[in-house]
Order: C-alpha cells, then structure tokens, then sequence
C-alpha cells in the first residue's frame, strides 16, 4: 500500500509539472504572437500616431509634375479633412490631351481622389479611393448625339487655364515643384465644346471654376451656347464616386437609408439639391449639394449604382440653350472621415 501510494503521488507531482510546463509554453507563444504582431504593425498605423503629434499641418498641400500624366501636366492637390486633421484627399487634376476625331480633347479636369495620412514628411496611401475615373465636373448630351459632350467624354479644348494657391496666380506651369503649403487651390478653364461630329462644330464656351477647400471642393460650370444647342440631357453635376465611399446613401429624407448593392440600377432619385453616401467599414462619408440658374426645383438627382463605383447625377432634359443664353452650374463636395 505504501509502494503503491508513494507511485500515486509521485505521478500526481510529474502531471503537475507538465501542466506547469504545458502552460508556461502557451503563454510564451502568446507573447510570441503578440510581439509578432505588434512588429508587424503597418507603417500607416505608426504614421497616424506620428501625425496626430503635428498641429502646424497646412490646410492644403499642391505637387506639381509637368509630366506627370502621360507626358502632360499634373497637378495633385491634398486638401486636409475637417474632422480628422491626420488624413488628406489626394486630387489628381490632370492635362488630358487626345486630338484625334473620335476624342478631340485637351483640357485640364479632376481625373480621380484617393484618401491619405501626412507623417510630416510625404503624403501616404491608405489604398482607399474617394473618385474613380470618370466625369466629377460637367458634361450635357445633344439630342441625336451618341455620346455626351465635353469633360471626360471628349470634345472640349481649353482656350485660357490659370491656377492659384491661396488666390495668387502660378506664373509658372513648367517647373516641377511638390509639397507647396496653402489653404487653397483653384484652376479656372475657358474652353470651347464642340459638337459630337468629325467637323468640330463650336458649340457652346465653358468657364469652368473649380475650387479646393474646406475638406473637399467647390466647381461652377458655366455654358453659354454659340448656336441653338438642342439639349437631350443636361448634367449640371456629376461625382464619380468609389465603392469605397457610395456603400450607403441618403437624400432629404435621412431616416431613408439604401444599401447599394452594384444592380446598375438608379438609387435615391427625385427633386433634390443634397445627397449624402458613405462606407461605415472604410470610415469614410461624402456630402453633395449644387445649385442651377435653371430648372433648380426640377432637376433630378440620383446615385447610378454601377458595379464599379456610385455615380451622383443631377440632371435635366429636352430643353434647347438658346444661341448667347448662358446657364451655371454649382456642386459642391465635402468629405469625411467617420
């Protein structure tokens, strides 16, 4: 009975141990993971700590490229966000020039945004994107035209183009420079759109304002026609926005909430000047209002909700611009970090 009590025990004492040991291993590869873990923390991660000690961050940031964007001038311009002074909205605004008969284009106008965090010392990418590619400023369509007319559909050459930090004209557009401080940045394009033919017929002027300020910006488009302009549809303001920003959205009515879900379907569409879209996962909201010299309480607005982003249109059609009338345009976009 002794022997085999003694056998007992002794057992008991070995099963302790290795329990002991068993654990001590547990947590040493908790600490392991954890350590692993916190060596892999991004540099983003790091960056916004590092940020968020900075305070003196201007408002505004402008890098210039004069070849940046296939051989042609490219500005990008980093407005800061109201509610979250770490993060900035990167516009691309480009030269796009193609002056072949199907395109006829040369003009300057926001080509995309993507969201970043200034560490103090560069600009970097959260791989988030704000506008995708396509029209954000203004484009109509000509009735019995295939295709609208002007911006990123084509058929649009600028005339004058001038760009300003802070109000202050840039005499120079051939020197590459980056990071320039400011509160603002404008360009202002007079243009001429042409009709959707092979002979370039003048259309209508364009003097195209676009401003960038107050975490996001501000464009009037003015059109003033140069012949009777049979109008199909005039879109008075467009934003191309990304599935990163349009996962929910909505109009006058904010307890009306949708879900777009890329049907290519028209979302939130009626009489209304304001909009709002947002992705709660990417943390990241936009608020869109405008306002026309014409039709203002008639014209339509909607969310196209395409597979590849959430188009806002706001629109009207089958109305002829007379030749000498001129119509405005005004949209602005403001964005933020949830």
């Amino acid at each position: 009975m002794k022997t085999s009590k003694k056998i007992f025990l002794l057992s008991i004492n070995i099963f302790i141990i290795i329990l002991v040991l068993s654990c001590s291993k547990k947590q040493n590869k908790i600490h392991e993971t954890q350590s692993h873990t916190q060596q892999k923390q991004t540099d983003l991660e790091i960056n916004v700590h590092q940020s968020s000690l900075n305070k003196k961050f201007k408002k505004c940031y402008v890098t210039f490229d004069p070849d940046g964007c296939e051989g042609n001038h490219l500005f990008k311009v980093f407005i800061q966000n109201n509610t979250n002074s770490n993060y900035y909205w990167g516009f691309n605004i480009a030269r796009e020039q193609n002056l072949s008969d199907k395109v006829y284009s040369d003009q300057y106008r926001i080509i995309n945004c993507k969201e970043f965090i200034y560490n103090g010392k560069k600009m970097l990418p959260t791989g988030s994107t704000l506008l995708d590619s396509g029209e954000s400023e203004f484009t109509y369509k000509r009735i019995g035209a295939s295709n609208p007319t002007g911006g990123f559909h084509g058929r649009e050459k600028f005339t004058e183009i001038s760009f300003f930090t802070d109000g202050n004209l840039l005499n120079d557009i051939t020197t590459e420079f980056e990071m320039r401080g400011c509160e603002t940045f404008t360009y202002i394009q007079k243009s001429i759109i042409y009709r959707d033919d092979y002979s370039h017929t003048e259309d209508a002027a364009h003097l195209k304002i676009t401003k960038f300020s107050d975490s996001g910006y501000l464009t009037k488009n003015t059109i003033t026609a140069k012949v009777v302009i049979p109008i199909n549809t005039c879109f008075g303001s467009l934003v191309s926005f990304s599935l990163d920003v349009a996962e929910k959205g909505s109009a006058s009515n904010h307890e009306k909430v949708v879900i777009f879900n890329q049907d290519g379907n028209r979302k939130l569409e009626g009489y209304c000047d304001m909009l709002s879209v947002w992705n709660d996962s990417k943390k990241l909201s936009a608020n869109i209002e405008s306002m026309f010299s014409i039709y203002n309480d008639y014209a339509t607005q909607c969310i196209w909700d395409h597979r590849y982003y959430g188009k806002y249109y706001r629109y009207f059609q089958n109305i002829s611009l007379n030749k000498g009338e001129s119509w405005s345009f005004e949209t602005k976009v403001t964005f933020n970090k949830l």
